[in-house]
């Protein structure tokens, strides 16, 4: 599966066990610094000589780990984090490149992109706002994400040919993956360890905040990363390929594993966001290949395999009789209806957080309060509850992501975004009338969910978020550059082919 699986997979996956192991070390360790400034000197240096390698290791960090402070350090009183580092070293190498006329920035590649001007303009308002109103660092921490918009600037440097578009996805399979099996490996480790092991374990995955481990009823766990925002991506790609050349059981057992992956998170804003997304995708799909009876009963057949194959899945993970433990397989039915009941303080503070926050929205509805505002609600958290008994709890980070926006940049917040999401949509329509309509498919079906999940999860206000959508920006090429054909990916250029199609027409 030439798509997803190659040399540049493989130097990825390479690459995520390096940071990881280098994390432990700086962790255990007061190497941390050391660690940071080099890691901003060798991304410069990468980000000189080749511009393309540096944008995967900052995409490929973004995917491995969902806050980017695998290490951190502190240099005159300002925390840094390697995912800044990244960026530090990369915008540096860029700059220093565009200087000595290595890179290129031309107005038309700037022009082609005014939606993210938009979205940099409502950003600067909150920061404007949210300074002239409260302590700086308080808005630096709760808007400092949006600095990962720059990274346009150094994407649209990059000759995006088709081979490179082609590692970029590797890259994407990589840090899939890798998550995926760090998810599957704890859930074995806290199903099976006891609390000698389980500690250090937990104290460290905290500490590095890799992943949320909750305990659940009966013994169970769930193991959730914001990482798997994009196993959920890449779910949807492979289910846009029904219907291709690639061979069915690698279909499924992708299939399995995002599956399996959507009910270890337990995460109901990915179910609300999968629900249109999937929905887009058959639909493509029917309008596609006109599927007939027997066809759509085999298709059903498979969709039942996968689920099937990914309950078994982590039903043998968990039950695995070495080391030995004493759930059983109604625990984990009951773990999973309790989650989708609507006896959950995450539900109920929810929804005592959205009146509140309107609220505040009708204040200042044109320009918002700015990063770093606030808004106190009554939440049934007991963790809030330990500190006030009364539940009146005060918060910068809000649950309800498209509100969080309009509270804090104005209008101009949600509309920037909806215009990016419009203009992304739009252009990789054009993927329609190629070989390769499975992209397009996959790519916008990652647009639908990442806005329908952002309804009830913040992910477009971070690194997350604003990171896909700027992984979508090198597959919008139109430069005729590509000279290296790879198997069932290179498409035509875009326009070239849509041309194409409408002469065919007439």
């Amino acid at each position: 599966m030439k798509q997803f699986f190659g040399r540049a997979f493989r130097d990825s996956l390479i690459l995520a066990a390096v940071l990881y192991g280098v994390a432990l070390l700086a962790y255990q360790s007061n190497f941390s610094g050391t660690l940071i400034i080099a890691m901003i000197l060798a991304s410069a240096l990468v980000a000189f000589k080749r511009l393309d390698r540096a944008l995967y290791l900052a995409f490929l960090e973004l995917f491995i780990h969902p806050h980017g402070v695998l290490i951190t350090t502190t240099i005159g009183g300002f925390s840094l984090s390697l995912r800044m580092a990244i960026f530090l070293g990369i915008m540096l190498g860029w700059g220093i490149g565009l200087l000595v006329k290595r890179y290129k920035l031309s107005r038309k590649d700037l022009v082609e992109q005014p939606h993210f001007g938009l979205l940099i303009l409502a950003a600067a308002i909150g920061l404007i706002i949210g300074v002239l109103s409260r302590d700086p660092s308080l808005v630096f921490a709760d808007g400092n994400a949006y600095l990962f918009i720059l990274y346009l600037l150094p994407i649209l440097s990059v000759d995006w040919t088709s081979r490179r578009r082609h590692e970029l996805l590797q890259v994407l399979a990589a840090g899939v993956i890798w998550v995926s099996s760090i998810s599957i490996i704890l859930l074995f480790v806290f199903s099976h360890m006891d609390g000698i092991i389980l500690t250090p374990i937990y104290t460290i995955f905290r500490d590095l905040r890799i992943a949320e481990i909750t305990a659940l009823d009966s013994g169970l766990y769930r193991v959730f990363m914001q990482s798997h925002f994009y196993v959920m991506v890449f779910g949807l790609l492979v289910l846009s390929m029904v219907g291709t050349s690639v061979r069915l059981k690698w279909l499924l057992g992708l299939g399995a594993l995002t599956f399996a992956i959507v009910l270890l998170s337990l995460s109901r804003s990915f179910w609300v966001g999968l629900i249109p997304a999937v929905i887009f995708v058959l639909w493509i799909l029917w309008q596609k290949h006109q599927p007939k009876k027997i066809q759509v009963a085999k298709y059903l057949g498979w969709v039942v395999f996968v689920k099937v194959a990914a309950v078994v899945g982590l039903v043998a993970i968990v039950l695995f009789p070495f080391p030995s433990q004493d759930l059983s397989g109604e625990d984990l039915i009951g773990s999973l209806r309790d989650r989708t009941t609507e006896n959950d303080v995450a539900v109920t503070s929810r929804w005592n957080l959205l009146w509140p926050m309107l609220d505040k929205i009708v204040e200042s509805p044109l320009v918002g309060h700015g990063f770093g505002s606030t808004v106190t609600f009554q939440t049934d958290d007991p963790r809030a509850r330990a500190i006030n008994p009364d539940g009146q709890w005060t918060t910068s980070s809000m649950e309800w992501g498209w509100l969080e926006l309009w509270m804090k940049m104005g209008i101009l917040g949600p509309i920037a975004f909806l215009a990016i999401g419009w203009h992304m949509i739009s252009r990789l329509w054009s993927y329609r009338w190629t070989d390769q309509s499975w992209l397009g498919t996959g790519l916008i079906a990652g647009v639908i969910f990442l806005f329908a999940t952002h309804f009830f999860s913040p992910y477009l206000n971070h690194p997350i978020g604003i990171g896909y959508l700027l992984f979508l920006v090198p597959f919008l090429s139109h430069k005729k550059t590509a000279t290296v054909q790879v198997e069932e990916f290179v498409p035509a250029p875009i326009e070239a082919v849509r041309s194409k199609a409408l002469a065919s027409r007439q």
